[in-house]
């Protein structure tokens, strides 16, 4: 039986939670330390762990320490600033790691991830919970089979409305550098991270890898008092020659399911999130698929993981894949300014759920973008500002600078 311990039960902690209980119903893991700075506010769950014999501790080096040797696995639902050192601590105390996306928030933080699964010989699983149900490895093969033809286009659309709360519910929400390290907290890097990963995944030439983006060119826009971004419109073309479009926001007006379109010569894909997914083929029938829920899908992760430690056959997230998505992430700041979206185009409304700041005609936008395969800067949107294709064949650090700083090296690589 594995046994683990869990860093925090709060927010997605609860998901972990769970996912720990699932599988403990099922005889395969025996929680046994948890650590919860927040006691106060969690002291039922706290007070039922403990009866369950679960030790739990303040803080996580205190368990880590106590019970280095026996434990197997630490699930990691924590802040993006503490991934890459938590999960080092972990794997040198003896444990697998199953640590959420994004797996880190910088390129070296990932690499010293991996420098460190190496020498203690343990596996690290990252979070990114669609790549763990059937249907998207479906969807991979027909890919690679060449079910729809040669692959053209990977577009991702997603608007998932958020109020000013969002930004308030801890201290990392919007911050680019929290507690002395990066965070990098954005939609790509947070609620929208598994959207983007897919379409990095599904746009790879081989069955568990994930496309090589060789130029990025992208709009970051700000309409939140935060210091990262909250709207965004990517294009990347890869090694492939495939083009991935991304866009979506957390300042639109209606809540828009993320979808996901595989556009090849011959057919398309659509996926739609929790939902299903559809293949239409020229001079074909369209058939459609079924695509497991959002509990289902965060289930599946530890699941897999589990199956793994037991010598079983499963596909897990490891590192290398991971690292595709923070290298994207990274490129995006180092080479994309911020702009701040002026008060002329945003309306703000308190209503039931808190107060929201909308980009007016945003959802018109965005379908707009969606359709025409362009970036918000080519539609007709006022507030739009376009930028230019960046270089990203030599980008395999982050250089933790600016494209409004002169020192920043990545800014003098424009192909335009």
């Amino acid at each position: 039986m594995t046994r683990a311990a869990i860093v925090g039960v709060s927010g997605y902690g609860r998901w972990h939670l769970l996912m720990a209980m699932e599988q403990s119903l099922v005889g395969r893991l025996q929680l046994v330390g948890a650590t919860v700075i927040n006691q106060a506010e969690e002291a039922s769950i706290c007070a039922r762990m403990r009866r369950q014999g679960v030790q739990v501790f303040d803080r996580f080096e205190d368990m880590i320490t106590a019970l280095a040797g026996r434990i197997d696995l630490v699930l990691l639902p924590t802040g993006i600033q503490w991934h890459a050192s938590m999960t080092i601590a972990a794997l040198r105390a003896g444990a697998h790691v199953l640590v959420e996306k994004p797996i880190a928030a910088t390129l070296q933080d990932v690499d010293s991830i991996i420098a460190a699964q190496s020498t203690t010989d343990r596996l690290v699983a990252v979070g990114f919970q669609d790549l763990y149900v059937p249907a998207t490895h479906d969807i991979k093969r027909r890919v690679l089979t060449g079910e729809i033809g040669r692959l053209r286009r990977v577009t991702v659309r997603a608007q998932w409305p958020r109020t000013e709360d969002y930004y308030s519910r801890n201290a990392w929400a919007g911050r680019l550098r929290a507690d002395g390290a990066w965070v990098l907290d954005s939609p790509v890097n947070n609620a929208f991270a598994h959207f983007l990963m897919l379409a990095l995944f599904w746009a790879g030439n081989q069955p568990e890898a994930a496309a090589e983006v060789v130029s990025l060119e992208a709009e970051l826009y700000r309409t939140h008092g935060i210091e990262s971004f909250d709207t965004f419109s990517m294009r990347a073309r890869t090694a492939g020659a495939v083009e991935i479009l991304v866009q979506g926001s957390h300042a639109g007006r209606e809540e828009l399911p993320p979808e996901i379109k595989i556009t090849g010569e011959g057919g398309e894909i659509t996926w739609v999130y929790e939902k299903e997914y559809t293949l239409s083929r020229v001079g074909a029938c369209a058939k459609t698929f079924a695509v497991p829920n959002q509990l289902e899908t965060r289930l599946s992760v530890l699941e897999s993981l589990v199956a793994r430690l037991r010598g079983e056959h499963a596909f897990i997230v490891g590192p290398e894949l991971a690292r595709a998505h923070t290298r994207l992430t990274n490129a995006l700041h180092e080479f994309f300014p911020i702009h701040i979206i002026g008060p002329e185009h945003i309306d703000v409304a308190q209503e039931t759920d808190g107060c929201f700041r909308r980009i007016r005609q945003f959802d018109r936008t965005l379908a707009d973008a969606a359709r025409r395969n362009t970036l918000f800067s080519e539609t007709d949107a006022p507030w739009a500002i376009a930028g230019h294709a960046q270089s990203m064949e030599a980008y395999a650090s982050f250089a933790g600078c600016w494209p409004t700083r002169n020192d920043c090296p990545t800014t003098a690589q424009s192909l335009a």
